[in-house]
């Protein structure tokens, strides 16, 4: 009788990935099938104050680490879009919070003192997508409220998930940049890269795993 092998695994921890737009996560699923699983451990609507108490529930103690066959070489971390919405609404996380918070995140899986310390994993920062502030504008109308998100709050937060990643040698998948190059350089719109001028796009996903995946040669 054959047993089961017990699978490593990535966790994708933040933005919701939505599979029917070939989300990140089931590119990854696919390029790694009867490797690695993948486990999408996105929350729609959620920002760092809310997602670190999660986080510590999510990840195996020390003791688990050891009594568990499988292992998590690799986690993603992809928060920003909703701490960057405008002080107003309630999603917002002021920046300082929101550095302190994302670091607080590295540090349970990368510092020696805590109990869910795990050396053997890597982490990758992500970076917020642009805001097509356009696009974004006529969702937040059509539910009769006004615009919560700017393209130059997102900058300022993907510009802190940056420095966050220097400041902790965590690499640091910059996709703000990426799609705003693209859009400079080869004289293309935001709506392209863009659902509904928040959330990602198949073409905006396909970005998200090149650097992740070809970028970082995971």
């Amino acid at each position: 009788m054959s047993s089961t092998h017990p699978y490593n695994q990535i966790i994708l921890f933040g933005f919701s990935f939505n599979p029917e737009l070939c989300g990140f996560g089931a590119l990854l699923a696919n390029i790694y099938v009867r490797k690695l699983d993948v486990l999408n451990r996105g929350f729609s609507g959620y920002n760092t104050d809310w997602a670190l108490p999660i986080l510590k529930q999510l990840l195996p103690s020390i003791k688990e680490q050891k009594e568990t066959a499988s292992s998590i070489p690799l986690m993603t971390i992809f928060f920003g879009a909703n701490d960057a919405a405008l002080p107003f609404s309630p999603q917002h996380v002021p920046l300082e919070r929101f550095k302190s918070n994302t670091k607080a995140m590295i540090d349970l899986v990368k510092n020696p003192g805590s109990p869910l310390y795990n050396p053997k994993m890597r982490l990758i920062l992500i970076t917020p997508p642009p805001i097509n502030e356009e696009q974004w504008r006529k969702q937040c109308e059509n539910n009769g409220n006004k615009l919560n998100r700017t393209n130059e709050a997102a900058r300022a937060y993907a510009e802190c998930i940056k420095e966050v990643g220097r400041e902790t040698g965590t690499p640091v998948a910059d996709i703000w940049s990426e799609i705003m190059d693209k859009v400079g350089r080869d004289d293309r719109d935001l709506s392209e890269f863009l659902l509904d001028g928040l959330h990602l796009n198949a073409n905006g996903y396909k970005v998200d795993i090149q650097i992740c995946v070809f970028r970082e040669n995971l």
